[in-house]
């Protein structure tokens, strides 16, 4: 804690240093088993995120002492972006926020991976841009103009609550093997944990922000009990995806949990602007919200628990992209649920079980990356990567359609190809995991491969973006 507070009282930064016990004790419990020199790091992106908000929330004619009005604050911020992208080195700057940016980015990029840096970055960017709408919106509104859509509100908000920029960099310094390959599932809930917190930051902060001038969620028409209900499904949908990671013990994705619920039980208890005025009364909206009661942390239990047995064993083997023997895929299949069509709409990442098949050699080979189910009646089998590692639909074999199919006893929806004597199968691990058999005629046996539900929009190519 000296460390942070003589780092953020030499640069002079605008924020008080009354935040950093609780800016360390954060970073601590997101990873308690990093070396302490990460935790560092972490720690002094958190006071700059902070430093940030604070520099872009203020009027216009006080942003900084060696500037003022909006167009200074214009120019600082197209600075940040340059450093950010490396197109400035920043680190001789007169203005203290830049050069703090420069040295985080730069001990970033010594000690980081280049491949999951490039989310870092882009996470980075998305909240000057971010915060650039907010205080155009601001603007408007104190103008008598329009207010922003509530959909564009959350969309843009979450990017600056600054819990995908804390996540991201501690992603870039974990010596994790595999990591990028799980990036679609950890960046589907990393979103959901985004918006968690910016519903909860508004809930608490809704009278503060009012007075300030601000816009948020409430003001934008969100009841306080939609609110507390929205932050409560993003945080299910959050670790409901995480599950099958965390059980299998993957730092990257317990480092999120443990964020997402850092920042939620928080929030329960204090506005992190105003420390100093704790309460003990529940969020607003939530239960119990109208009487004074014992802390009970507002985050519940995930609705969905990880099953055990050889359930979560094949949970882990797909979160490792590891193998798993057939013959026990075969029974565990035949006492899993059946799907319906609503279950698979949607985009989902595949993989297989072995890798000296056939089927699992041609599938390397086209670099399947999964499928798409846009309805029934349309459906992409095989999404692939191209050359630059971009999604794209693979029509050469034709597309598929969604049947009710009965096999093995039981009756589920299946996947029949358009062209080709093949049916796929699936039954349900969790809501976001299933196993599958690709049914082909002709086959001495049967080829078994598994989905994982992706979030977001399909991820471009590694490094897109940053």
């Amino acid at each position: 804690m000296p460390r942070l507070e003589i780092w953020l009282k030499g640069l002079g930064l605008p924020v008080s240093t009354a935040l950093v016990p609780v800016m360390c004790l954060q970073t601590a419990f997101f990873t308690p088993w990093l070396p302490s020199e990460t935790c560092y790091q972490i720690s002094r992106l958190t006071v700059w995120l902070m430093a940030i908000d604070n520099v872009l929330d203020a009027p216009d004619d006080r942003n900084a002492s060696d500037s003022v009005g909006p167009d200074a604050t214009d120019a600082r911020v197209r600075t940040w972006h340059r450093v950010l992208a490396g197109h400035e080195n920043g680190s001789d700057s007169v203005d203290p926020m830049t050069r703090a940016l420069a040295e985080i980015a730069a001990d970033l990029h010594h000690h980081g991976r280049p491949e999951l840096l490039a989310h870092w970055r882009e996470s980075m960017h998305q909240t000057l841009r971010g915060m650039d709408r907010e205080r155009a919106a601001a603007r408007r509104t104190a103008a008598g103009g329009g207010a922003p859509r509530l959909t564009d509100y959350l969309t843009h908000g979450a990017w600056t609550i600054g819990v995908e920029q804390q996540v991201t960099a501690l992603w870039a310094l974990m010596d994790e093997p595999g990591l990028p390959q799980r990036l679609p599932v950890l960046l589907g809930a990393l979103r959901q944990a985004a918006i968690t917190i910016r519903l909860l930051n508004d809930l608490r902060g809704h009278h503060r922000e009012q007075q300030e001038g601000k816009v948020d969620a409430l003001a934008l028409g969100l009841s306080e009990q939609e609110a507390h209900e929205r932050a409560e499904a993003a945080l299910d949908a959050c670790r409901r995806a995480l599950a099958p990671l965390t059980a299998a013990g993957y730092g990257s994705a317990v480092a999120l949990e443990r964020v997402v619920l850092w920042h939620a039980r928080m929030y329960h208890r204090f506005d992190p602007v105003r420390p100093g005025r704790a309460v003990s009364g529940p969020l607003p909206g939530g239960p119990g919200g109208t009487a004074r009661t014992r802390h009970t942390p507002f985050v519940r239990r995930p609705k969905e628990a990880p099953p055990m047995g050889i359930e979560q064993e094949v949970l882990d083997v797909i979160a490792s992209g590891g193998e798993y023997d057939g013959t026990r895929l075969a029974a565990l299949f035949d006492r899993l649920e059946p799907v319906d069509t609503a279950l698979l709409l949607g985009t989902w990442q595949g993989g297989g079980f072995e890798r000296t098949s056939e089927n699992a050699a041609l599938l390397a080979q086209m670099r399947w990356y999964g499928k798409r189910f846009a309805d029934a009646d349309h459906v992409e089998p095989l999404l692939c990567r191209d050359e630059q590692g971009a999604v794209f639909s693979f029509e050469e074999m034709g597309l598929a359609t969604l049947r009710e199919v009965v096999f093995r006893g039981k009756q589920s929806t299946a996947m029949v190809y358009d062209q080709l004597p093949i049916v796929d199968h699936f039954r349900r691990l969790t809501d976001d995991v299933l196993l599958c058999v690709m049914d082909k005629k002709g086959e001495p046996a049967d080829f078994f491969f598994h989905l994982t539900r992706v979030p977001g929009p399909v991820p471009g190519p590694p490094g897109d973006g940053g």
